[in-house]
């Protein structure tokens, strides 16, 4: 390799000194060779030493590259004189050029300088560019002749080539003992031509490539190995030495973390994506990814079909209204209304009215008539939450409703006919409540047509993270944040922890996190949960106070705290503490707090 080749640019009358095996040409500030120029890729082309001359090789179909006027489909030898066009720039080729005054040695960079060019290009690469970048880039910093990322199938421990550098290179070009030698050893090894030990196919294809040494090292991501990178050298050069073996295992951390971090945002970003599909494909907000709850989902979907009512039970939490509107959605009902009402939520004395109406002057208040939620929900569904609750006196008036499809407003004696289906839903045990008394047994069968169980959230292991990136992103938008992310160990305690609250604990910490925590990345001491389903900790040196002392301390405790974290914003704090902000506003006049302390 003469020192003398150089590449001449006509328009601006430099001279580039090619010196390396491989030489990249771009619009990237970290390439050899910068062009200038609209359209022209980070990467445009590669100048690759190989037989004693150099080789223009084209890395974007699109580019317009020739030599001679003649178009370069992938690649081209090159020889002394040849005119090379890579869109608007011209270059002469020269081997062995005398002439000129300025001369750019693009060789001339300090380890230091490529090195942190290096890293710039891995941080700046997108998608699945880094793994291309990563071959480049060792290749350039460790001078060899080919590179590659070779993976292993798991279940058939077959090899295979991810990606390489340069394309040329043939998909055989590796050795097996090589990544063998490496995957035993923590770092890296380097293995010459007279140490292959391989079956003979494997030894024609390195004598073919004239590969003469090979540096190989593990990558890998969170710890994990996920593939090794392979380096080869041909016989005419230099062999890879000690020093260049010790190079690379001080880059290897540097390239696991690059790649660790590469592969959380690929994670997020399919997430991210996959939530984005479940919304749009089942339209209800049900986020899952789990077996059981996609069994639950299916026959969910059987149940729309039908009219009988559906009972749903499950736990506290657990989403049965986002189901009872799922088989709604799902059903020839959808165009009409879906009612919703929480039996244990509203007072006996109002609850009757709610469901079944009233007439004018049924009752001190009743100024006009009123429908009811059965008859506002002609044709649609009804969603009865907390059935269990519902006083014994409505379970009789509903039971009428089950069989006869009519009712009676309050204080009215006309029947009306209705055409509603009847969607309940209970975190009690109903037939216990029946041997209680509770609960009537003939309102229960007409019930229990179908039944639709939700399984806990701690049964449903797959779908912890994916609802926690989706309640993430949400409250991230919703409270102009920038987005943030739990580490691997929250990740771990939310997996942990039993969850006694379900899905709305989950998204009630969440969103907590959020707003408490100043870092992008959360740990699990933002949301105070342990494995043992307890979700606040207590104080362990608290010294013994009256019941009345301990709850205003910890009130004025919490107040303070969430002033703090949402710098004096009252409405903030009020969601952080789940309360109303009017109330919020008395606790903070009866502490003595004010709220600009804290802006």
């Amino acid at each position: 390799m003469s020192s003398s080749t150089i590449l001449y640019q006509k328009d601006r009358n430099k001279r580039y000194t090619l010196q390396g095996r491989i030489i990249t040409i771009g619009s990237s500030v970290d390439s050899h060779i910068r062009l200038e120029g609209e359209g022209i890729p980070e990467r445009a082309a590669h100048l690759l030493y190989t037989s004693g001359s150099y080789e223009l090789q084209k890395l974007h179909n699109s580019l317009a590259l020739y030599v001679n006027d003649k178009k370069v489909i992938s690649k081209i030898m090159l020889k002394h004189g040849d005119v090379i066009y890579i869109e608007k720039n011209e270059f002469v080729y020269r081997e062995n050029d005398i002439d000129g005054n300025e001369t750019v040695d693009i060789s001339r960079r300090s380890p230091m300088s490529e090195l942190i060019s290096v890293i710039v290009d891995l941080l700046h690469s997108k998608d699945n560019a880094l793994y291309d970048s990563l071959v480049v880039s060792v290749a350039r910093l460790l001078r060899a002749d080919a590179a590659r990322i070779v993976v292993e199938n798991p279940q058939t421990h077959e090899r295979s080539t991810l990606t390489r550098h340069p394309l040329s290179s043939g998909l055989d070009r590796f050795s097996n003992s090589a990544v063998d030698w490496a995957a035993e050893s923590s770092g890296s090894v380097i293995v010459h031509a007279d140490q292959w030990r391989e079956s003979e196919l494997s030894m024609r294809s390195l004598e073919r490539n004239m590969v003469g040494s090979v540096l190989c090292a593990p990558l890998k991501d969170s710890g994990n190995v996920f593939g090794y990178l392979y380096l080869d050298r041909v016989c005419s050069g230099e062999a890879f030495s000690p020093e260049d073996k010790e190079f690379l295992d001080a880059l290897l951390p540097l390239l696991s973390e690059i790649l660790s971090t590469f592969s959380e945002k690929m994670r997020q970003k399919e997430t991210i994506e996959r939530l984005q599909e479940v919304t749009n494909d089942q339209g209800c907000g049900i986020i899952f990814e789990s077996e059981v709850m996609n069994d639950v989902l299916g026959r969910a979907k059987r149940f729309s079909r039908t009219e009988s009512p559906v009972l749903i039970t499950g736990e506290t939490g657990t989403g049965k209204e986002l189901m009872a509107r799922f088989i709604h959605d799902n059903s020839s009902r959808r165009s009409n209304a879906f009612k919703a009402i929480n039996c244990g939520a509203i007072p006996e004395n109002l609850i009757e009215s709610e469901l079944f109406g009233h007439e004018k002057g049924a009752f001190t208040g009743a100024v006009q008539r009123k429908q009811g939620l059965f008859e506002s929900a002609e044709g649609g569904t009804v969603f009865l939450d907390e059935i269990g609750e519902l006083p014994l006196q409505l379970q009789v008036r509903l039971l009428r409703v089950l069989q006869e499809s009519e009712v009676t407003r309050v204080g009215g004696t006309e029947t009306i006919k209705i055409n509603v289906r009847i969607v309940a839903a209970t975190n009690r045990n109903l037939e216990r409540e029946i041997v209680n008394g509770t609960f009537r047994q003939d309102l229960y069968f007409r019930l229990h047509v179908l039944t639709l169980n939700l399984p806990p959230l701690r049964d449903r292991g797959a779908d912890i993270h994916l609802l926690l990136e989706f309640f993430t992103k949400k409250y991230c938008q919703q409270f102009g944040l920038p987005q943030k992310t739990f580490s691997a160990a929250a990740k771990k305690t939310f997996l942990l922890h039993s969850w006694p609250g379900n899905i709305r604990e989950l998204e009630n910490a969440v969103q907590k996190a959020i707003l408490m925590s100043d870092q992008v990345v959360m740990s699990s001491d933002e949301f105070n949960i342990d494995t043992t389903g307890v979700m606040f900790k207590p104080s362990a040196d608290s010294e013994p106070v009256t019941l009345h002392d301990a709850r205003d301390r910890a009130e004025k405790a919490a107040i303070v705290n969430a002033l703090v974290k949402t710098k004096g914003n009252v409405s903030l704090s009020s969601k952080v503490l789940e309360i109303d902000r009017k109330w919020l506003m008395k606790k903070m006049d009866e502490f003595g707090i004010r709220a600009d302390r804290y802006r």
